[in-house]
């Protein structure tokens, strides 16, 4: 039995357990970690691919699992995966310990998203309070952008004094903490049994009302793109850093302002959400996503600072956008299924956005390997004209919002 003057403190522990999972230390100076393992920048791009595969092959029995089994657990679950992965960098080095922190991390990331949405609306909905969403949901992916914000000053600083050992070290202490908050939640669950095979037709009949229905395949597919595009843009990050010759303590710098502007973007949709408009924010995003390619391609080469450091901003800027655009799209999409169908819409949802990322990502390892950055960059922008311009008309004609 939940009572209700409790629901705020009981999230409240939600968003310091988040908070933690996206406190990674070692996130501003990853390239760094990987060079230290003997990988390059190439390996870096081929391995977040890696990532976005495993995800995808995660999202439909994860999806299941979450509409099946309590929401709570697959939360404890995912931060007692993250707990192995730094374990395993720790006492592990080399491309095979790596690529399986990886895959780990991978499966741990989607049970998070799979989760937490899920839950979070639920446990609001037991309460009575499911008008809420927005504003709680927004802050959620406050406190997670602020985790990897504060870590990104933080983290940097520690690998120039300590290095990458004493990084995990902490990393595996602060995720048994959040465990331990996790597993303290209430549980909401209430069991819904259905085998396999059902849930793979279930998931089927799910996709072709998704695909049939304009009002939320048109903005799946958008925000899909759209965030594709952007893991693209992020990742290009320390790559750049590097080749415009930047301090350390600039790669902690740049990182902090990405997610910083991405924290923000969380409490914006949370005390504006009745304000805000998803329709407003489409063909902004598109003309400012042009924006950013043909500003990278121009300065690829050019070793000054303060034109990197420019585009960099500019590219935080977008991003703290598109992820406005997702939270209001995450919210919109939990109006059009009912409890038991919510995990499959979000698999169907992440799995998109995963799956461009994944293709576009290993691409640009074998791409690299012949081409410089900058013919990469055309082919990127080139990309996302043919992808998305057509994709971005039909959302527009969508008016109906969060």
């Amino acid at each position: 039995m939940f009572i209700r003057d409790n629901m705020k403190f009981q999230i409240s522990k939600l968003y310091i357990a988040l908070f933690i999972r996206s406190f990674l230390l070692l996130s501003p100076v990853i390239l760094l970690f990987y060079q230290e393992n003997g990988l390059n920048y190439k390996h870096f791009f081929l391995f977040q691919g890696v990532f976005y595969i495993t995800s995808i092959t995660a999202e439909l029995p994860i999806g299941y699992i979450s509409d099946n089994y309590s929401k709570k657990y697959m939360l404890t679950a995912s931060l007692g995966i993250f707990f192995v992965v730094v374990a395993l960098l720790y006492f592990y080095s080399g491309l095979h310990a790596i690529l399986t922190a990886v895959i780990l991390m991978a499966i741990s990331k989607v049970m998070v998203d799979n989760a937490t949405s899920g839950y979070i609306y639920d446990y609001l909905t037991y309460n009575n309070a499911n008008e809420k969403m927005t504003k709680y949901y927004g802050y959620t992916n406050f406190y997670l952008a602020f985790g990897t914000a504060a870590a990104a000053i933080i983290g940097s600083l520690l690998y120039i004094y300590y290095g990458s050992k004493f990084i995990l070290k902490i990393e595996i202490i602060l995720s048994i903490i959040a465990v331990l908050i996790l597993a303290s939640l209430p549980n909401i669950y209430t069991e819904r049994k259905n085998n396999f095979k059902n849930r793979i037709a279930k998931f089927i009949l799910s996709a072709k009302e998704i695909c049939t229905n304009n009002s939320i395949k048109y903005h799946i597919l958008y925000s899909g793109f759209l965030t594709s595009f952007s893991i693209l843009f992020a990742l290009s990050f320390q790559p750049l850093m590097q080749g415009a010759l930047f301090p350390i303590v600039m790669f902690g710098a740049i990182t902090f302002i990405n997610h910083g502007i991405r924290a923000l973007s969380g409490i914006i949709s949370g005390k504006l959400q009745n304000k805000l408009d998803i329709h407003k924010l489409i063909v902004p995003l598109y003309l400012l996503y042009i924006s950013a390619f043909i500003f990278m391609i121009t300065i690829l080469n050019n070793t000054n600072i303060i034109l990197n450091t420019a585009l960099l901003i500019m590219i935080c800027l977008i991003i703290g956008v598109q992820l406005l655009f997702s939270i209001l799209h995450v919210c919109r999409l939990h109006k059009y299924v009912t409890v038991e169908n919510r995990g499959t819409l979000m698999s169907l949802n992440n799995g998109f956005s995963r799956s461009i990322a994944a293709i576009i990502l290993i691409s640009s390892k074998f791409l690299m390997d012949k081409f410089d950055m900058q013919d990469f960059y055309i082919a990127s922008i080139i990309m996302f004209l043919l992808l998305c311009t057509h994709i971005m008309i039909k959302t527009y004609k969508v008016t109906d919002q969060c």
